[in-house]
């Protein structure tokens, strides 16, 4: 089991989105903390500030694994478009 940790980016970006889709990335964060790697994340290549990211619909959740602390940072939630990456 994992902890996740959101940083102040993630936070703001969470506030910022609407109430529905609000709900189901807290379900995904809590799905993520049983299993990081389950379908819907993928190992980015040249992002080193968040080498993982899970999809939520239209949106991304971009974090780090930190595996010795079992703690995954959170450190953005961006809506996807064709420069979200």
């Amino acid at each position: 089991m994992y902890k996740a940790i959101l940083g102040r980016k993630a936070e703001k970006s969470l506030k910022k989105i609407p109430g529905n889709f609000q709900k189901k990335i807290k379900i995904a964060i809590l799905a993520l903390e049983e299993n990081p790697f389950c379908f819907g994340t993928i190992k980015l290549i040249d992002y080193p500030a968040a080498p993982y990211r899970h999809r939520v619909g239209d949106y991304r959740i971009l974090f780090q694994i930190w595996e010795e602390k079992k703690v995954l940072l959170i450190s953005d939630i961006k809506r996807r478009t064709s420069t979200t990456y």
